[in-house]
């Protein structure tokens, strides 16, 4: 790693904490709620009533507890146009901003009749005629229903991902402040790696740094892996206790969060010094690969041109994605495995752009970088050197 790089994953700090020292988090959850409430108006929404963590962080901007796997819908956040009030389903207010009175919560209920009367009590939510949801079940599908006969439940989507996509100058800040924390995650898994550790080891490495910057949740288990010298070669996600082999390709891939905004990184190192014979050009093409994703990632451009400048570079389809939305986590567009190809690249989004090229009897190389699509260029948030 350069000593920029090393000294800037040094100077994040205690940077991982929420603070109004770097962004005005309160100007910030303004201009999302003002945003999304633009987008109710033009889509003629009279509210939305919202399950996905993303959504639910962006028009609440309250702190949510981390959680394992994957829940079935719930009205975690509504929102309703006429009064202008964001409604959160809560039993506390800590974490909860203060534009979010008390009033505003909701408590959960495991009996969902009970959470269907909370919801009817909720000023302006029963009169509404066009209510967006970002998800749903047949059994809140129903108890929705029942709070007006003559509602109508229509599809969140286009009011969100719309809000999510432009990012402003204070969600920026955010995102390179999550890019930092994963250049020091980065620089700790590098200063471990060596034969005979293993992932599940440079795992808890990764953990231990990212909590010690005041950031402990982390975006994914997908950290690290190393691969084979023989046989096929595989893009995996979960770590395994197999010590790493002298002279194999690892991927150290460390995301981070700050203020649930997501920054993505990845480089491939060689365990020990002895490198495959063919290491060094797998490596160069996977950095060329990466170079004409880069270059295509410009305002206008259409994800056929990150096909296109994929193919270019002497590259088949690649089995992970080329490019994907990035901000409170995953969001669209979806750029890679035959999906895409129409979506518009526009001025302010945020992507993850990687690049995996593998061959057999080598290994596998990722690089992976967070990147701020400007008026005629793209910005790299991810500053960490890429040898």
């Amino acid at each position: 790693m350069s000593p920029t790089a090393r000294d800037r994953g040094l100077l994040v700090g205690t940077m991982g904490l929420e603070d109004d020292a770097r962004v005005d988090f309160t100007r910030l959850r303004a201009q999302r709620r003002a945003t999304v409430f633009s987008g109710m108006e033009r889509h003629d929404l009279d509210a939305l009533v919202l399950g996905g963590v993303g959504d639910v962080h962006y028009v609440s901007g309250a702190r949510l507890l981390a959680r394992a796997g994957v829940l079935p819908f719930a009205p975690a956040a509504v929102v309703v146009r006429e009064t202008g009030r964001v409604h959160l389903l809560s039993t506390w207010d800590e974490g909860v901003p203060p534009e979010i009175g008390r009033d505003d919560l909701y408590g959960l209920s495991w009996n969902p009749a009970n959470l269907a009367k909370s919801l009817a009590e909720i000023p302006g939510l029963p009169e509404s005629r066009r209510i967006g949801t970002d998800g749903l079940t047949p059994l809140f599908a129903d108890l929705l229903s029942q709070l007006s006969d003559s509602a109508e439940l229509l599809d969140a989507a286009p009011v969100m991902a719309t809000a999510r996509r432009i990012k402003t100058p204070d969600e920026i800040t955010c995102l390179e402040v999550a890019s930092a924390i994963a250049e020091a995650a980065l620089g700790a898994l590098e200063d471990a790696l060596q034969p005979g550790i293993t992932e599940r080891e440079l795992l808890g490495i990764y953990c231990e740094r990212i909590a010690s910057l005041g950031a402990p949740i982390a975006p994914s288990e997908s950290v690290c892996f190393a691969t084979p010298t023989r046989g096929p070669v595989r893009f995996r996600h979960l770590c395994s206790d197999r010590p790493i082999g002298d002279g194999e390709l690892v991927v150290l891939a460390p995301g981070a969060l700050y203020a649930g905004y997501e920054a993505a990184l990845a480089r491939t190192r060689t365990a020990g010094r002895s490198a495959p014979p063919a290491a060094a050009d797998l490596s160069s093409r996977c950095t060329r690969s990466m170079d004409a994703l880069l270059a295509a990632c410009r305002a206008g451009n259409t994800g056929a041109d990150l096909y296109r400048a994929w193919e270019s570079a002497g590259n088949s389809e690649s089995p992970v994605p080329l490019a994907h939305g990035l901000g409170l986590g995953a969001e669209p567009p979806l750029i890679g495995l035959g999906r895409g190809s129409e979506a518009i690249l526009e001025e302010g989004m945020v992507l993850c752009i990687q690049s995996w090229v593998a061959e057999a009897g080598v290994g596998g190389c990722l690089e992976r970088a967070t990147i701020w699509i400007e008026s005629a260029r793209s910005s790299t948030l991810t500053r960490y050197g890429r040898l």
